[in-house]
């Protein structure tokens, strides 16, 4: 008796398990939450592709003073950095004959046998080969360089590609390490191109005169091509594939609704990108922020800033 009730027992349980699980369910009310994207419309503007380079400045106007006579040094009337103008007394050397009789009647008169060097150029002291008067010199050997900073060039390595576009600028912009810029333009390229990096050195010079340190390094800024009315996009707002050969952006339209649109990008520069194809509108809203790995024709929500 026990037996059967207890079998009773369990298919009246399994049968409600069955009618349970039969009911149909209530519908959940709850959504899946938009992704929140920031906003950005496209802007006409200027735009450059620019390529830099480094150069250096170098003085072209370096002229060598030689001892023009063998003798011993008795004067040294400059120092290294010292400007000297033309025609100055810079040295002077008494030669050996001078030397050996200067205790004769002879050698008591009024710098007897006592060489003048004067500067030949006008410029600055660059190098100085004889510091200290006492010494011996040998005729012909150098004794002081003076340089016209004035007379100053941009000599830049340029890859053989870009000669062409760096002759046939007008005007190039140099820039400093400090930040500070000028402008120069062509003067000549050396004719030998160097076997290894195939690179030519070309010469400019800057269009205002200014005194610069020699073998100072400076950056060459060369635009290659410049739009002035373009569209303009953040690079943010680009997307690509992982090869970048394909591009597209993400426009919100209906206020709410992401699509997918491919662009045709032009220069690049600054951060900002050119955009060719198709045409936008400047009231067109594109996703700057949160479009990454966002599906065509998804609802999102955009963030106001």
């Amino acid at each position: 008796m026990e037996m059967k009730k207890t079998h009773k027992y369990n298919v009246l349980f399994f049968a409600m398990i069955a009618i349970v699980s039969c009911t149909p369910k209530e519908k959940t009310n709850e959504k899946v939450p938009q992704p929140v994207v920031s906003i950005i419309h496209p802007v006409k503007g200027h735009i450059q592709e620019k390529v830099q380079m480094n150069g250096q400045i170098i003085y072209q106007n370096k002229t060598t003073l030689t001892a023009p006579v063998s003798g011993y040094v008795t004067a040294v009337n400059t120092k290294i950095g010292n400007w000297v103008k033309k025609g100055e007394i810079l040295f002077k050397i008494q030669t050996k004959e001078s030397r050996a009789l200067q205790n004769s009647n002879v050698a008591e008169q009024n710098e007897f046998g006592v060489i003048p060097v004067f500067a030949s150029v006008s410029g600055f002291i660059n190098l100085l080969n004889i510091t200290d008067a006492n010494v011996f010199i040998t005729e012909g050997n150098p004794m002081a360089l003076i340089v016209n900073n004035e007379d100053l060039a941009i000599q830049v390595e340029a890859p053989f590609e870009y000669v062409k576009h760096l002759s046939e600028k007008k005007t190039i912009e140099i820039e400093l390490p400090n930040k500070e810029l000028y402008e120069a333009v062509f003067y000549k390229a050396i004719p030998v191109v160097d076997p290894v990096s195939q690179t030519q050195k070309l010469l400019f010079k800057l269009k205002q005169k200014t005194a610069l340190p020699e073998n100072l390094n400076v950056l060459i800024n060369l635009i290659m091509s410049e739009n002035l009315e373009s569209l303009l996009l953040p690079k943010e707002a680009v997307l690509t594939n992982e090869t970048q050969d394909i591009f597209w952006i993400m426009k919100v339209t209906n206020d709410s609704l992401a699509i997918k649109v491919p662009i045709v990008k032009g220069l690049e520069s600054n951060g900002k990108i050119e955009i060719l194809k198709p045409s936008l509108n400047l009231s067109d809203a594109i996703i700057l922020t949160g479009s990454y790995e966002l599906p065509d024709s998804t609802k999102v929500k955009i963030n106001e800033l």
